[in-house]
């Protein structure tokens, strides 16, 4: 399928159009936002925001504004006699394995752990993958959708002290995903704490970034103590192809990476990584321009990984990114001024002929 008014632009069926066009106009939107609700209500979640409560959750960068006896966007807080209250007090819906290092991470080539000895006492060390059941984005071409069901479900559910004693003596960092951290920071921060005091484990998050200020400075401080890093997936600046990429504003997002590169200018080794995920008919060579901007103004040493896109969940769709797109993003960041940029998942990327401009 190909955008109606640009007929050499891939587009995905729950868009409709191209990022172009979503920008230009935003009554285009529409097929995107639908799309959203629709796929929210058949997995029996709160299908948008909540906008019209008098109540304002503050514990991720949506802010919710829940009425009495409903949910906020996570699944995980609601509302009752006025207050904001926990579904789970000390609880998260979470799972975890082991993952064998190195890994497929975003910041694979700046990790201190994977460039050094990853074998001790004739064993491989492993990452603690965690996987949060439950998210404040929505994207449509998410790679993990189980933890919708996970989300809708409210389980499994872990304590802190319960996921800290997953980690053994092979353990050599954690990485928070899924989902997304975002909506349990408290709980990770307290995690990370256990870890950190008992087995000087790294610790890193990879998340959409769309964090509450009420949490940012301590997710920084944990993640900086042990020596990991944080991993901002940008997606887009553009605001309208972010919103019907996702669901939500990027305001919280691109405000929160501005700050961490700020702290981060006096850094020893790498703490703030940047993705960018090149979506055909979506993250093109124009977007990237954009983000790549974006991050140059914030820190232009920030490592920067452009990843090749596979098409899941309702952008199926899209073909896998070119050869040709990604070849032409990475020049776009070296152009823009990026130091330490380079392509990821290059097993993804295809043949496929279309338009990346």
């Amino acid at each position: 399928m190909f955008c109606p008014n640009h007929d050499t632009r891939p587009v995905s069926h729950s868009i409709g159009y191209c990022a172009e066009c979503l920008e230009t106009d935003s009554s285009l939107m529409t097929i995107a936002l639908e799309s959203h609700k629709a796929n929210r209500r058949i997995d029996k979640l709160v299908h948008a925001i909540p906008t019209t409560g008098e109540v304002v959750c503050p514990d991720c960068g949506n802010h919710c504004r829940i009425e009495e006896g409903k949910l906020g966007f996570c699944h995980l807080r609601g509302v009752e006699d006025g207050e904001v209250v926990e579904r789970f007090p000390g609880q998260a819906i979470v799972s975890w394995y082991f993952d064998p290092l190195p890994t497929n991470c975003v910041a694979d080539w700046v990790c201190p752990v994977t460039r050094s000895s990853l074998i001790v006492d004739s064993k491989r060390l492993n990452n603690l993958a965690v996987f949060y059941g439950s998210c404040n984005s929505d994207c449509l071409f998410c790679q993990n959708a189980s933890f919708r069901q996970m989300m809708a479900k409210g389980r499994p559910l872990m304590t802190p002290q319960e996921l800290a004693s997953s980690a053994d003596e092979r353990t050599a960092c954690v990485c928070y995903f899924g989902g997304d951290p975002a909506c349990n920071p408290s709980h990770s921060i307290e995690t990370s704490r256990i870890l950190n005091e008992e087995k000087k484990i790294r610790v890193c998050y990879e998340t959409n970034g769309n964090i509450s200020s009420k949490w940012l400075g301590q997710i920084a401080e944990v993640v900086r103590e042990s020596g990991g890093t944080i991993k901002f997936d940008l997606k887009a600046v553009t605001p309208e192809l972010y919103t019907a990429l996702t669901g939500v504003s990027n305001k919280v997002v691109l405000r929160n990476f501005k700050r961490l590169a700020a702290e981060g200018k006096e850094r020893e080794g790498e703490f703030l990584v940047a993705s960018i995920l090149l979506i055909p008919g979506y993250v093109g060579v124009s977007e990237v321009h954009k983000l790549c901007g974006f991050i140059v103004d914030s820190d232009p040493t920030i490592p920067t990984a452009l990843l090749g896109f596979h098409p899941h969940h309702v952008m199926r769709n899209l073909p896998c990114t070119s050869k040709e797109h990604a070849k032409a993003a990475l020049q776009t960041a070296k152009d823009a001024g990026l130091s330490n940029v380079r392509v990821g998942n290059v097993a993804l990327l295809s043949d496929a002929k279309y338009s990346f401009n």
